[in-house]
């Protein structure tokens, strides 16, 4: 996970008008995915958790907003990853399941 991650994370922050903290993302790829990581993977992310990340950074920088947050993480991981609609469940995985490199 390197290029692929920090474009969707830029895409994110865009579209949700939010600052994702370095620390954040980093608790979520080595502490904080409510699953671990598939077999032979050291690290990935499950799509679930990082919604759920970004709902709660949405409700504390932009407690006026209100987004369909997987509606709009669902289409910019599907720009950025290049996958279909479903593909995008939050039940996948960010690398296993969706190609993130």
């Amino acid at each position: 996970m390197g290029i692929d991650l920090l474009d969707l994370v830029f895409r994110v922050e865009k579209r949700f008008e939010i600052k994702i903290p370095r620390d954040a993302m980093h608790r979520l790829l080595h502490e904080g995915n409510t699953a671990d990581p598939p077999d032979n993977a050291w690290t990935d992310i499950c799509v679930g958790d990082f919604i759920a990340l970004i709902e709660t950074l949405v409700a504390e920088q932009k407690p006026e907003a209100a987004v369909d947050v997987f509606a709009g993480v669902r289409l910019d991981i599907m720009d950025c990853l290049q996958v279909e609609e479903q593909e995008v469940t939050p039940e996948a995985w960010l690398g296993r399941d969706l190609g993130m490199e």
